[in-house]
């Protein structure tokens, strides 16, 4: 159960930086 909690944490950072980036290219785009 531990290891499933790491994993979220870890899928949730990815998918907020993932996020993040996508954001600031479209800033820098457009």
């Amino acid at each position: 159960m531990k290891q499933f909690g790491w994993f979220f944490l870890i899928w949730l950072a990815s998918v907020f930086s993932l996020a993040v980036i996508s954001m600031s290219i479209r800033w820098i785009l457009f």
